[in-house]
């Protein structure tokens, strides 16, 4: 993004601006050295980057004004403050303030999105959405392996950042030039979405599915469907949505805009049939299939074996279709995907020759039974051991769903050990078979210790919990 002064007076006609502590007015001097310079924007003074805008937020939890020298220490070249915080302004050394803009606005969230619109406005190139109840970073890193099999320049959002928060951070680090725009979005409660899609005003917007996923803040399945579907509030004709042709609750529905519908039905544009998985030895798989394309056809071969590959994949191609990339560049860029960390990643166990495979970034009812799916087609010469911790926000039926997983564990069973992290896990344990041993732990420290002392050598071990509780700590402690 290029912060030029014009770009800033139609973003925050509101906002004054101080320069080493001298307030000017919108149409006062501005000898603010870098302010032509790119610059993008942060909200953490923790991981600010030199050359940087630091954007302070009050949130409930903590408020970035107090860490407005850090910033500035960290190199960042401005500040977008509240005006009711500005008297913290006089904490700061004016030699850290000398030759730095800070822009006073009276909300500072507010200003974020007012920028990130901004940016949005004078874009010209397709702006694609990806949401979902799951597979959202999975397929907007396929489409990233398109986009640069295709050798199309493009803006795609940075790892899993796809709250408001993320969005505005995202549009302002778009390059000039890029021709397309591909941006996962999440939401965890009702509203969410239809900020979302005010801002990033997408012209292709794709649902991957509809699960038992964020449902304490969302609801049901109807209502999750009504959210998601938010993505396509603002669709004129000449947009088109893109949905999970296999699910009524998104088929189901009356839309005023065009749809294409990817899956494995035949009613679909964008299918995938003689879907099969192909054992390599030694734990490599590749699954293959044959992808129909609207009137084209291609064979696909892709590295893995997890349950959502081909789905994903469908739903990645359906994106390139509309973003007018040729079959063979959508089929080798599918083709070189090699997954996303912590989405069934392997690992080395450090001191052994064992492997862990990290899918603890979040967990749901499908998406669990997915990885024990795939973890049952792994063969280990030590023991198979899965550490599944709780799903979180599955609402009232919580206990209910972690039965169900207690149930599916039937279909695999060459699992031999089982360590259930955290109070809502232990319902598993009452439906699993009980040739599996199990261990009960409350977190991911003890959950470490437990296995620390069951692991053998050449084990294959599964980790797989919501984000929230923590699992990933103990991957990053015992492997490599």
């Amino acid at each position: 993004m290029i912060l030029s002064k014009s770009f800033l007076l139609e973003a925050l006609p509101y906002a004054t601006y101080t320069v080493s502590g001298v307030t000017l007015t919108p149409d006062g001097a501005w000898d603010f050295v870098a302010i032509n310079q790119g610059v993008t924007g942060s909200i953490d003074s923790r991981s600010i980057e030199p050359g940087q805008l630091f954007i302070a937020l009050q949130g409930a939890q903590s408020d970035g004004h107090k860490h407005l020298g850090d910033a500035l220490k960290k190199g960042a070249v401005a500040l977008v403050i509240q005006a009711s915080k500005k008297e913290l302004l006089s904490q700061i050394s004016s030699q850290d303030l000398t030759n730095k803009l800070v822009i006073i606005v009276p909300d500072t969230r507010a200003a974020l999105i007012d920028l990130a619109r901004c940016v949005r406005k004078n874009l010209t190139c397709p702006v694609v959405g990806i949401t979902g109840s799951v597979g959202k970073t999975s397929t907007k890193e396929m489409v990233r392996s398109i986009l640069r099999e295709a050798k199309m320049p493009a803006a795609v959002s940075f790892k899993n950042y796809n709250s408001i928060y993320g969005l505005c951070l995202n549009l302002l680090s778009i390059e000039p030039g890029v021709q397309a725009v591909v941006f996962e979005v999440g939401i965890n409660g009702k509203g969410e979405m239809k900020e979302i899609a005010d801002v990033l005003r997408p012209t292709i917007g794709l649902i991957t599915c509809i699960v038992h996923a964020h449902a304490q803040g969302l609801g049901s399945l109807e209502d999750i469907s009504f959210e998601k579907r938010q993505l396509f509030s603002n669709f004129s004709s000449a947009d088109v949505g893109i949905i999970f042709g296999d699910q009524t609750v998104l088929t189901d529905i009356h839309y005023a805009h065009p749809i294409a519908k990817f899956g494995f039905k035949t009613k679909n544009q964008i299918q995938a049939r003689k879907v099969h998985i192909q054992d390599h030895g030694d734990n490599k798989f590749t699954t293959n299939f044959v992808l129909k394309w609207y009137k084209e056809k291609s064979p696909v071969a892709m590295q893995g074996n997890h349950g959502s590959l081909v789905h994903n994949a469908l739903a990645a191609s359906a994106v390139a279709y509309f973003l007018n990339i040729k079959l063979d560049d959508v089929v080798q860029g599918l083709q070189k995907f090699q997954g996303f960390e912590n989405r069934f990643e392997a690992k080395k166990i450090k001191g052994s020759r064992s492997i862990l495979y990290s899918d603890c970034y979040n967990a749901n009812p499908e998406s669990m039974k997915a990885a024990l799916a795939a973890f049952e087609q792994m063969t280990a010469k030590g023991k198979k051991i899965a550490v599944l911790g709780d799903m979180l926000e599955l609402g009232p039926k919580e206990a209910y769903w972690h039965r169900q997983i207690g149930r599916f564990l039937y279909k695999t069973l060459s699992i031999e050990l089982l360590i259930l992290v955290g109070e809502r896990s232990r319902a598993i344990a009452k439906t699993a078979p009980v040739t599996m041993q199990t261990h009960f732990v409350k977190d991911w420290q003890e959950a470490k210790t437990a296995l620390e002392q069951i692991l053998t050598d050449e084990a294959l071990v599964l980790v797989k919990s919501s984000r929230g509780m923590n699992l990933l700590s103990l991957v990053k402690e015992i492997t490599e």
